[in-house]
């Protein structure tokens, strides 16, 4: 996945840092939702490319997916 802006991989260190607590995540979800919509649909099937369980658990790092909640949430959000 390309870099974010600071220049390092999505999540970069920085943003893992930030505290996630509940209301924090209420904040993130939606727009994380959608970032990780655009990724499956831009990544999916690219040679090499990351599988959409990978997507979503990258963009949804600080929430506590299993394998396939992850899967069913990659699948809701094709």
């Amino acid at each position: 996945m390309p870099p974010h802006a600071c220049g390092r991989d999505w999540p970069c260190p920085a943003l893992r840092a930030t505290p996630t607590d509940a209301a924090r995540r209420a904040t993130l979800i939606p727009e994380y939702s959608r970032l990780t919509r655009q990724a499956i649909r831009d990544l999916r099937g690219r040679p090499g490319g990351p599988d959409p369980v990978a997507i979503v658990r990258r963009f949804l790092w600080f929430l506590p997916l299993t394998d396939e909640e992850a899967r069913a949430v990659a699948l809701r959000l094709r």
